[in-house]
């Protein structure tokens, strides 16, 4: 027996069938895309607030700075002076390094020879505050013992290379200040012209 072909479709049925596949489609297509919630671990973290971080001590007045390269001074000869049996004056040694550094800068200013002063003004109360508040000298510091004393260590070595360099205007200041700063660097050059006989150049 001859098979009968099915009748051709006409353009509606045609439309109709591509209108079919699309629906059938989307549901697919729109669960591909649709990704999974993240878990909470991974969901990005709001940036940290600026709000409570510790103030800066970069640019502060230069008689602060060397307030601060005195009171290292004086808690480096603290416990010299303990081992030497001396327990009082290393204890005041010990206080009045906490004191110079964080409210010395205006005595330092008065003391210093005009050459050791980057400004005629002395520091104002705001800076002085700003400062006490700032660096290893105060409890926050204190709560982040180890990169504030080589900060503190660093800004003292500045500071002692800027008072053998007479306000980094002798002749020491192109060597001193080329390449890192070091306690030994420092001596080595102070001691290579002292024993040259010169005492100011």
């Amino acid at each position: 027996a001859a098979t009968t072909s099915p009748p051709p479709m006409d353009a509606s049925d045609l439309r109709a069938l591509a209108k079919e596949r699309e629906a059938r489609q989307r549901p697919a297509a729109a669960a591909a895309t649709t990704s999974p919630p993240l878990p909470d671990s991974w969901r990005a973290k709001p940036a940290p607030s600026s709000r409570g971080a510790m103030p800066s001590l970069s640019g502060a007045h230069r008689s602060i700075l060397l307030a601060r390269m005195f009171g290292v001074g004086l808690h480096l000869l603290s416990p010299l002076f303990w081992m030497l049996g001396f327990g009082r004056l290393a204890l005041l040694l010990l206080l009045g390094g906490v004191g110079f550094a964080r409210g010395g800068g205006a005595l330092v200013h008065g003391a210093v020879p005009p050459m050791l002063r980057e400004t005629e003004r002395p520091p104002s109360k705001e800076e002085m505050d700003a400062a006490a508040g700032a660096g290893l000298y105060c409890v926050a510091g204190v709560r982040n013992f180890g990169p504030n004393l080589a900060s503190e260590w660093a800004m003292a070595l500045e500071s002692l290379a800027f008072v053998c360099t007479y306000g980094k205007k002798n002749c020491l200041t192109n060597e001193m200040y080329r390449g890192e700063l070091s306690l030994g660097k420092i001596a080595g050059l102070v001691w290579g012209k002292l024993r040259e006989g010169v005492v100011r150049c």
